[in-house]
């Protein structure tokens, strides 16, 4: 059963990854799911900063500051210093990125969509569930 669990989620993984990637051009861009990942988190936090993103991903300042490094450099994200603390800065969407996050967010509508289809609300509450316990059980 465990094999069959880890081939069953990673496939869920690496589908919803190439499905979400291929709609956004993400290969194009350059960006990897870490990239999105950022994206989420600046999008859903005030303020946002580089260090709120290390606490969110639970990774090393470098690599979250070489991610935000190339959001920069694709022109996706800004970083001004913050009103209250010219040490720490803050990342806002540009225009262009805001533009590509709106993408994101229809493409995994559709993806969702998509992969819940034939599920009724049960199913899919039964699924949330327990991958939420999952990862507690994991942590």
């Amino acid at each position: 059963m465990n094999t069959s669990l880890a081939n069953t989620l990673f496939m869920l993984m690496q589908n919803y990854r190439v499905t979400i990637r291929e709609a956004i051009n993400a290969s194009e861009l350059g960006l990897n799911a870490m990239h999105v990942r950022c994206l989420h988190i600046i999008a859903s936090t005030s303020q946002c900063t580089a260090n709120d993103i290390v606490n969110k991903t639970q990774r090393d300042k470098a690599q979250i500051a070489r991610l935000v490094k190339e959001l920069i450099a694709l022109k996706l994200i800004n970083k001004c210093a913050s009103e209250h603390d010219k040490r720490c800065f803050i990342l806002t969407f540009t225009d262009q990125g805001a533009v590509l996050f709106e993408k994101l967010l229809a493409a995994e509508k559709h993806v969702n969509d998509q992969m819940c289809k034939t599920l009724n609300p049960n199913q899919i509450n039964d699924f949330l569930n327990t991958a939420q316990q999952m990862i507690k059980n994991m942590q």
